[in-house]
C-alpha cells in the first residue's frame, strides 16, 4: 500500500449461488461471503486509495486479475462504496468518470435525487461499453462562451473570431466569417487577431454611413 493510499473503501460483490462455487473450484480463490435471501452470495473486500476514483481503478484491476474469468464483467456484480461523500451531482457531472462508476444502491439513489430528473440508473443489460452506473435522460447541449462581441470559445477550449470582410461589389454590404484561432486564452487571442490582421476591416463595418446633404442653394446663372 502506498503512503498516500490511506482512505479505506469497500468492494461489494453480489455473486449468484452457482458462480460462487465455480469461483472457488476454478480459481482456488477463497472469498468469504454470506448467502443472501435471493440465493446470491455477498462478499466484501477492503481496498485503499487516496480518492474514490483511485479506489475504483484498483478495484477493477483486482477484479480483472482474480475473478473476471469466472464471474464476467465487473459492472454486473461489483460496486464500490462512497464513505467520504466524494460523488456529488453538478452541471459537469460525468457518468463515465471512474470516480462515478460502480456506485452502490445508496449512492445511486442519492445522486438521482440531487440530479432532479437529469440522471437515471443505467441498465447493465443494455450491453453498454462504458459500464456506467448512471446515465443522462437528455444529452447536454454544448454551449459556446461569448468572450467579446467578436470572440467565442467552444466547450473544448477552441476560440473563434468573427471577422469582417469587404464587399465584393461596389455598393455591396460588408460580410463576416468565423475564423478559428490557435490561441487558448483571451489575451493571446486578442494579440493573434491583431497580428494576423483579422480586425483590419472592423472600423469600416462599425462606422455608420453618413447621409449626403443636398444643397438648397440655387446655382447662379453664368
Amino acid at each position: 500500500m502506498k503512503v498516500n493510499d490511506f482512505q479505506k473503501y469497500e468492494i461489494s460483490l453480489k455473486i449468484p449461488y452457482d458462480d460462487y462455487f465455480n469461483l472457488i473450484y476454478e480459481t482456488k480463490y477463497l472469498l468469504e461471503a454470506r448467502l443472501g435471501a435471493d440465493r446470491c452470495f455477498i462478499a466484501h473486500v477492503a481496498i485503499y486509495g487516496n480518492s474514490r476514483r483511485r479506489a475504483v481503478q484498483k478495484a477493477v484491476e483486482w477484479y480483472t486479475k482474480e475473478i473476471k474469468g469466472v464471474l464476467g464483467q465487473a459492472h454486473n456484480v461489483m460496486t464500490v462504496n462512497d464513505p467520504f461523500g466524494e460523488v456529488s451531482y453538478d452541471d459537469n457531472f460525468a457518468c463515465n468518470d471512474s470516480g462515478n462508476k460502480y456506485l452502490d444502491d445508496k449512492t445511486i439513489e442519492r445522486i438521482i435525487q440531487e440530479a432532479e430528473g437529469d440522471l437515471i440508473r443505467e441498465d447493465s443489460n443494455t450491453g453498454a461499453t462504458q459500464c456506467n452506473s448512471l446515465r443522462r435522460v437528455k444529452r447536454r447541449k454544448k454551449q459556446f462562451t461569448q468572450l467579446t462581441s467578436r470572440l467565442t470559445q467552444s466547450p473544448s477550449g477552441t476560440i473563434y473570431y468573427r471577422m469582417t470582410e469587404p464587399a465584393t461589389s461596389k455598393g455591396g454590404r460588408m460580410k463576416s466569417k468565423t475564423v478559428k484561432l490557435s490561441s487558448k486564452s483571451l489575451t493571446k487571442a486578442l494579440r493573434e487577431v491583431s497580428r494576423r490582421g483579422l480586425d483590419k476591416f472592423e472600423k469600416f463595418a462599425e462606422d455608420k454611413p453618413l447621409k449626403k446633404v443636398k444643397s438648397t442653394e440655387s446655382k447662379q446663372a453664368a
